[in-house]
């Protein structure tokens, strides 16, 4: 049980600033169900997850908004607490290492997408699959459990930057154009429904929208509006200058490139 909660909290990750109060719950949980702290009451654990690493994630301990770009660290957050479950915390990072689960062979998988940019050269592919700082990008990763990478001619933020990088090891995939690998590694008898989720999901996001009827984009709107500060409730849409590329908004991750 306490497998299945710390891996239910790792997925949670990429939702931790529109979810906290799951997050909160969750943290209550894993504390209650590892027995560090047996015969606690309630207000107990919320006294406790006040001083703990296992705190809602989205928020320093000053209180200041965290930068969401920096969700891997939660890992070095939790360490605190998740020290003292050992075998518990390996178990739920997946598949290695998992105790009483009988070990199947893990293969790796790499299936390429191409980007169609050259029937829609002005379409902003990058900033679609991305989202606001990232964020749409790793809930991809999330539900899939996939590795996404965007490669390709105009997957660096800084063109002048990807022009000095051609022909550099490890960025020869500069010289093709815009692609995205998906990337898994499991069982070998989970990974062909792994990688078809993840492609079935990316094909979806790379079928070009008119932007009047784009809710996907919209809703990446007012995410990013939300993480500016900037939103308010009483508006029916985000104000079409709030543009999602990766390549004019300040707050957006760069595309992951080279090994």
């Amino acid at each position: 049980y306490i497998v299945e909660l710390l891996t239910e909290r790792q997925k949670l990750g990429p939702f931790l600033h529109v979810l906290p109060l799951c997050s909160r719950l969750l943290n209550q949980e894993i504390i209650r169900a590892s027995g560090l702290f047996p015969n606690k009451s309630l207000s107990d654990f919320e006294r406790f997850e006040q001083e703990s690493p296992l705190r809602t994630l989205s928020q320093h301990p000053n209180g200041r908004p965290m930068d969401l770009e920096g969700w891997p660290t939660m890992q070095t957050e939790e360490n605190g607490l998740l020290q003292r479950m050992g075998p518990y915390q390996a178990s739920a990072m997946g598949w290695h290492g998992a105790v009483g689960i009988p070990t199947t062979p893990v293969v790796k998988r790499v299936v390429r997408l191409d980007v169609p940019v050259d029937k829609y050269p002005n379409y902003n592919f990058v900033g679609r699959l991305l989202g606001p700082r990232g964020n749409s990008l790793k809930r991809v990763e999330a539900t899939t459990h996939c590795r996404v990478y965007i490669r390709g001619q105009g997957s660096i933020k800084d063109a002048a930057k990807e022009e000095k990088l051609k022909d550099k090891p490890g960025y020869e995939h500069l010289n093709e154009l815009l692609h995205v690998l998906v990337e898994a590694e499991c069982p070998e008898e989970m990974i062909n429904a792994r990688i078809d989720h993840a492609v079935s999901i990316l094909e979806n996001l790379l079928k070009p929208v008119d932007e009047s009827l784009d809710q996907y984009k919209k809703q990446q709107l007012r995410e990013l509006a939300m993480l500016n500060g900037t939103l308010r409730e009483e508006s029916p849409s985000v104000s079409p200058s709030m543009s999602p590329s990766p390549f004019n908004t300040t707050g957006m991750k760069r595309a992951k490139t080279g090994r």
